[in-house]
């Protein structure tokens, strides 16, 4: 195989200008966001690797070297695009209002399947092509290498650890990118040594070492990109999420519990039951739990939290009746029984149906606010009474409260209970 001609090697160099000049547009990036910052370095540390394979390949007329550096510039493009995906990953809109974080997810999409072509471009160079050329000195180039990989293993295993710590699939796409050039060299050192040492078969078993890492590499940035882009589940960070809410004192039930992941970031989506009656306090645990969770999970970007009130599997409905117990009492807090029916739901069938005495009307004062507090500590879902006059306050403190209130001068027909 023939030195690679002058027109790719200038192709090459243009190539690389763009890719240069795309960095200086790039260098406003703000210096806050870690993964744009790794992002940031691996492109330009990719660049002026490529730019030193490629000068050192013409000097030493290396085929094999000057090839592993348009290689590595195709790296600089992947590289970018991820880049640019996490800078507007974050950008939101009317449009847009959970932000743009599944670019992320997009250009990991399109790292892996980089990874898979530097995987290809490896075993074709070595199993598909014949003849390459190693120059005079090959003891040099080899230490030239050398020099290369060390840098590139360090960056790799650096970065890696970054990816993991941020859980970025686009650090990570990129990560396990580095691979592809590691191969690379791997392959070129190989490829020197066997020929000087005529060793049989070392250069194919390192093709065959590398390609694998490159492919379980790949299926992995693939599977990432394909399951968040699918919006999968993930079971061990729901379980997570359920057994923190579950912790919380108060929370009796969650009914609903989606985690999504969209790029590197979390969306939460909650339904619950909470026994606390009192709305304030209820608020303030709702806080605590959305604090808890963002503490307890990294990336988490937003919880939503739905709450209602515990309530019984069953209809209370509690009537105001006077002295008689069978009329529908005019006074609200003075009323002398309270007929409490509870119904089965959905079909309506009467569970219990029981009279007690008015718990409020001996007070001194404040009986009507005393027996709001007894109908709301038992769940009252409906309450009847004759027509009256009655503190509008009450009706709009029980309104809020989601609870029933009826003033009509027929009692509805119900199975009496007997006084306790």
């Amino acid at each position: 195989m023939a030195i690679v001609p002058c027109e790719a090697v200038r192709g090459a160099y243009v190539e690389y200008l763009l890719s240069a000049s795309c960095i200086l547009m790039l260098s406003y990036i703000k210096q806050s966001d870690e993964k744009q910052r790794w992002l940031l370095a691996s492109t330009l540390l990719n660049a002026v690797l490529a730019a030193a394979k490629l000068g050192w390949g013409i000097v030493m007329e290396s085929t094999l070297v000057t090839a592993d550096g348009i290689h590595s510039i195709s790296d600089v493009f992947g590289a970018l695009l991820i880049l640019l995906a996490l800078h507007f990953a974050a950008h939101k809109s009317d449009r847009f209002p959970y932000g743009l974080h599944k670019l992320e997810d997009m250009a990991a999409l399109l790292g892996g399947l980089g990874i898979l072509l530097a995987g290809y471009e490896i075993i074709q160079s070595v199993f598909l092509e014949e003849g390459i050329l190693t120059p005079d000195d090959i003891w040099i180039t080899i230490g030239f290498i050398v020099v290369i990989l060390l840098v590139q293993v360090v960056f790799y295993s650096l970065e890696l650890r970054a990816a993991k710590r941020l859980g970025s699939p686009g650090v990570r796409a990129d990560a396990i990118n580095w691979l592809g050039d590691i191969g690379a060299g791997l392959i070129v050192i190989s490829g020197l040594a066997a020929h000087h040492y005529s060793i049989p078969y070392a250069q194919e078993t390192a093709v065959a070492i590398i390609v694998l890492m490159i492919f379980q590499g790949a299926y992995k940035v693939l599977k990432g990109a394909f399951l968040s882009l699918l919006d999968a589940a993930d079971a061990s960070l729901t379980r997570k999420v359920y057994k923190l809410i579950m912790a919380e004192p108060g929370i009796t039930q969650v009914k609903h519990l989606t985690v999504r992941k969209s790029g590197s970031v979390y969306f939460a989506d909650i339904e619950l039951s909470i026994a606390e009656k009192n709305i304030v306090k209820a608020h303030h645990q709702i806080d605590q739990i959305v604090e808890e969770l963002h503490r307890e999970i990294d990336n988490l970007e937003s919880v939503t939290i739905h709450y209602e009130p515990d309530h019984p599997p069953y209809q209370t409905i509690v009537k105001l009746l006077d002295t008689d117990k069978e009329t529908l009492s005019k006074r609200f807090g003075a009323t002398a029984w309270l007929q409490v029916i509870k119904t089965a739901q959905p079909d309506g069938a009467v569970i219990t149906d029981t009279l007690i005495a008015n718990p409020a009307k001996n007070m001194p004062k404040g009986k009507a606010f005393h027996l709001v507090a007894w109908l709301i500590s038992h769940h009252v879902d409906t309450i009847l009474m004759g027509p009256s006059e009655i503190d509008e306050n009450i009706i709009s403190l029980l309104k809020t409260l989601g609870i029933e209130f009826q003033q009509t001068e027929r009692i509805p027909s119900q199975t009496q209970g007997k006084p306790i």
